[in-house]
């Protein structure tokens, strides 16, 4: 009963903690709208499906914005989670140390883009990205998207070779071998425990936005 309550209460923290950042940052990308916060949260129940490891409940929590609908995967939009805070450790987040190994660190992960498109949505980024490369290497190489997110993405794949279609021998071929641009930032926990940490998370997002912007003009 004492952890439900405690549950209860970082919920209801993180509810309203949501809330303000879809108030700042809607006015930047439209396209979240202004949903209900408490229907952007994940549900704190594992999926038990296909895993080993019967822990019912998560370790962490988490908010998904997203263009396309509250909580709709596959689509793009920011996405921040929340764990267990270890001073000694980067675990503690994560349901098992496979999920760490994707390229999630840390006890506070966040980011923007899209993850998981299907095969339509992710051919069209692809295209999108040939056809308008400068565009999209502006993206890249603005300064705090560099230093929040480098050169690569949160990714399932990264294809050894061109996708079909695309000259194996292009000079930017490496940006069309992901299968997910996601972008994601492991907030250090100095930052996490501080009274700055909502404009932290703003400056993450804000850097994301172009290329949630350009993803959208890929795939509408």
């Amino acid at each position: 009963m004492d952890n439900k309550s405690r549950y209860d209460a970082i919920h209801a923290e993180f509810v309203d903690f949501t809330a303000q950042i879809i108030d700042e940052l809607s006015p930047l990308d439209p396209s979240i709208g202004h949903p209900d916060a408490k229907k952007c949260l994940y549900r704190i129940y594992r999926d038990l499906r296909f895993t080993q490891d019967k822990r019912p409940y998560k370790t962490h929590i988490s908010f998904f914005l997203s263009s396309h609908g509250i909580k709709r995967s596959g689509e793009a939009g920011y996405y921040l989670q929340i764990g267990q805070v270890d001073e000694e450790k980067s675990s503690g987040l994560f349901d098992s140390e496979a999920e760490n190994k994707k390229g999630l660190t840390g006890n506070c992960s966040l980011g923007g883009g899209i993850f998981m498109p299907d095969k339509d949505k992710l051919a069209a980024i692809r295209q999108e990205i040939f056809y308008n490369t400068d565009q999209f290497l502006a993206i890249r190489n603005e300064k705090n998207y560099k230093k929040y997110f480098g050169d690569s993405y949160f990714t399932t794949r990264i294809l050894s070779r061109a996708p079909k279609g695309y000259p194996n021998d292009w000079e930017h071929v490496d940006l069309l071998k992901f299968n997910d641009y996601c972008t994601m930032h492991t907030v250090p926990n100095k930052v996490l425990l501080s009274d700055g940490f909502k404009d932290y998370v703003m400056k993450v997002f804000k850097a994301s936005v172009p290329l949630n912007k350009f993803i959208l003009q890929a795939t509408s």
